[in-house]
């Protein structure tokens, strides 16, 4: 065998292309589009070419019209409803509503909020009047529907400030240079002023802004809180548990503003990276929205759109894959998580993995206040964000191998 064949092997059983047993079934080596050696039992074929079905993955999917594999950059993906999506080739974009940038089914645009107005165009709901005139949506109200006063008769009787309307949360650190937190928190039904009776009262109280939303009912925007005051949890938090425990939404997120001076927020993105996985790994179905989109750390880096699960901003990142915070439990919780990231004990994913099931670490013993009993189910999870959004595969690594085991074995004594 050659040289350069034996260099590319070596390469391939390295990268984890080919197995150690290939020559076991050398008969079945194929090369992939990217120049590596794999056995073809473990790739799938897109447009002609190979890709290996797991190390691959992001250059691949399955297009559901067509049936077969295509190439990534070759699909679009079409929402069905607000979490199910599914993949088609671009060559079909007209077959599916667009609405800014994304594809929908008519089943999606329903589900996500989306209608079609009379000309055809594609708008959210909460952008357009319904006629009863002729049973279609208009950017104008319908005459005769409105008051002398000119308030819309689905006006709510609760007053909040609207989208973007209200006062800035003010910044409760000493300085500006301190590690801080801010929190949105997203919530139906009607709001929970928490004792204070209007939204300026619980603005002058709390600093909390509560303000419309177009997704949800309503969400509050806590102050810029000194990341590791414990304040944060024996004073302000309970501020304003009413409205942290008030009735959640199905659309409802939990955002979550961090800044670390001096870095800007590219910097904090990559000095948090190694904690990624983890996290996100507990909000999976957030990943898979068009209000949280989940992409490969590169894309997060270079894309600007607001919609994205992780939003760099010139001083801080903002979270946006975190889903609904249920109780005064759960917002405590990520408090502690984002600690944690900010210290960064660990620098790489491996090490916050393997301390992510050791209840001896600081890391262990807080997410088996959640995760006790479902440690496979989570580590499964942060395998796979691992390979999908950060080119990491951690299943190939021995230790994180034996923590799988071990799981599975504890799993089937229990």
């Amino acid at each position: 065998m050659e040289q350069s064949l034996l260099s590319l092997v070596r390469s391939a059983i390295k990268q984890g292309y080919l197995p150690c047993n290939w020559h076991k079934t050398k008969e079945q080596i194929i090369e992939t589009y990217n120049g590596n050696l794999s056995l073809i039992t473990s790739c799938v074929e897109a447009e002609g070419l190979w890709f290996h079905e797991e190390l691959d993955n992001e250059e691949y999917v399955y297009d559901q019209d067509c049936k077969c594999y295509i190439r990534e950059e070759n699909s679009i993906m079409i929402f069905n409803s607000r979490y199910d999506c599914y993949y088609a080739h671009k060559d079909y974009a007209n077959n599916y509503y667009q609405f800014n940038g994304n594809y929908y089914t008519l089943e999606g645009l329903a589900d996500n909020d989306l209608v079609v107005t009379v000309d055809d165009t594609i708008a959210r709901q909460e952008d357009v009047y319904y006629w009863d005139a002729d049973d279609g949506y208009h950017f104008e109200p319908e005459p005769g529907t409105l008051s002398d006063e000119g308030d819309d008769d689905n006006e709510k009787d609760f007053d909040i400030w609207e989208y973007h309307d209200g006062p800035c949360p003010p910044d409760y650190r000493l300085t500006p240079n301190d590690p801080g937190i801010g929190f949105e928190i997203e919530k139906g039904g009607e709001p929970a002023f928490c004792g204070h009776f209007s939204k300026e009262r619980l603005y002058d109280k709390t600093g909390c802004v509560m303000e419309e939303d177009g997704t949800v009912d309503w969400e509050l925007k806590t102050p810029i809180y000194p990341l590791f005051s414990q304040d944060i949890e024996d004073l302000w938090l309970p501020e304003i548990e009413e409205a942290i425990n008030a009735t959640n939404h199905d659309n409802a997120g939990g955002h979550i503003h961090l800044s670390k001076y001096p870095k800007t927020g590219a910097q904090l993105f990559d000095f948090c990276r190694p904690y990624f996985p983890l996290f996100m790994a507990m909000y999976p179905k957030r990943l898979e929205t068009d209000y949280c989109i989940g992409k490969t750390e590169s894309k997060l880096k270079l894309d600007a759109d607001k919609h994205q699960a992780i939003k760099i901003w010139n001083d801080r990142i903002e979270l946006r894959f975190p889903a609904k915070v249920h109780n005064m439990k759960a917002i405590l919780f990520r408090l502690k998580f984002c600690r944690l990231m900010i210290e960064r004990e660990y620098n790489n994913i491996l090490s916050v993995t393997l301390a992510a099931f050791d209840t001896d670490t600081r890391l262990g013993a807080l997410v088996a206040e959640v995760y006790a009993g479902k440690e496979s189910m989570l580590l499964n999870r942060l395998i796979e964000v691992t390979r999908k959004y950060f080119n990491t595969v951690l299943d190939n690594e021995k230790a994180v191998h034996s923590l799988l085991h071990n799981l599975k074995k504890k799993k089937q004594c229990a």
